[in-house]
């Protein structure tokens, strides 16, 4: 089995919750409008550029990219993923630490200044969402380095399928513990530092004792809190009460 899911990840059904409540004022709806008129859409494989629309500040809508960097020899290192509600600033992604952000799937993003251009009673709690999105990135980055340098291959798989479930129902893109997962096993490799052969083995023997389930691009974790204790795991206060984008 080389992937996961052939399909593309599930686009976010409701907008943004920095959009909660527009309309309901004299030319609010008009910067709705606006925000669905500025969604920029990438195929998969693209890499993105600062430059381009309003900032170089995107707040992702729907869809998956990554943060990677292309060895000379061509080998891959992914260092995160960029999910619905994360937000990423181009023009350091190019300038510091040599990595490239690159879609996985169909990919939508908005400027971030779409949505500060809102008006003074939410713009504030906009800009801290923002922020917050951005520290949480960074933070994940420190978890990873912990995940690929001191966990075990059972572990490092376990660990990032449960980041990666926590950060997906956050947003209502999993439920009762199953969740798409538009990754190959190679994308899978290249971020936990392992080989294919390892991910596919570790995978079909985390099935055998029943901790996943894998089915048709969709992965059931069960007993979330023994996998947790299994694999080091804990989600930050953070992630569970900061204000979100999305």
């Amino acid at each position: 089995m080389s992937t996961f899911t052939s399909a593309d990840a599930a686009p976010v059904k409701q907008p943004s919750s920095a959009f909660a409540g527009l309309g309901t004022l004299p030319g609010e709806a008009d910067r709705v409008r606006s925000f669905w008129r500025s969604v920029e859409r990438y195929p998969p494989g693209v890499t993105l550029h600062a430059g381009t629309g309003l900032s170089a500040r995107k707040v992702i809508v729907s869809g998956w990219a990554s943060e990677t960097r292309i060895l000379h020899d061509g080998r891959r290192q992914i260092f995160s993923f960029l999910l619905p509600g994360d937000a990423v600033d181009l023009a350091r992604a190019g300038s510091i630490g040599r990595r490239s952000v690159v879609t996985l799937t169909r990919l939508e993003t908005v400027d971030a200044e779409v949505l500060l251009n809102r008006s003074d009673a939410t713009r504030e709690t906009v800009r801290e969402a923002i922020q917050t999105a951005m520290r949480r990135k960074e933070e994940r980055l420190f978890d990873h380095m912990a995940r690929i340098g001191r966990l075990t291959t059972k572990e490092r798989v376990l660990n990032l399928l449960l980041e990666l479930h926590d950060r997906l129902e956050a947003v209502g893109l999993a439920k009762q513990g199953s969740f798409r997962i538009p990754l190959t096993q190679e994308v899978f490799a290249d971020t936990l530092g392992l080989s294919i052969v390892h991910i596919n083995r570790t995978l079909q023997h985390l099935r055998r004792e029943g901790l996943i389930t894998l089915k048709a691009g969709t992965v059931t974790l069960h007993d979330r809190r023994r996998l947790a204790a299994l694999c080091c795991y804990q989600m930050t206060g953070e992630d569970a009460e900061s204000p979100r984008l999305i």
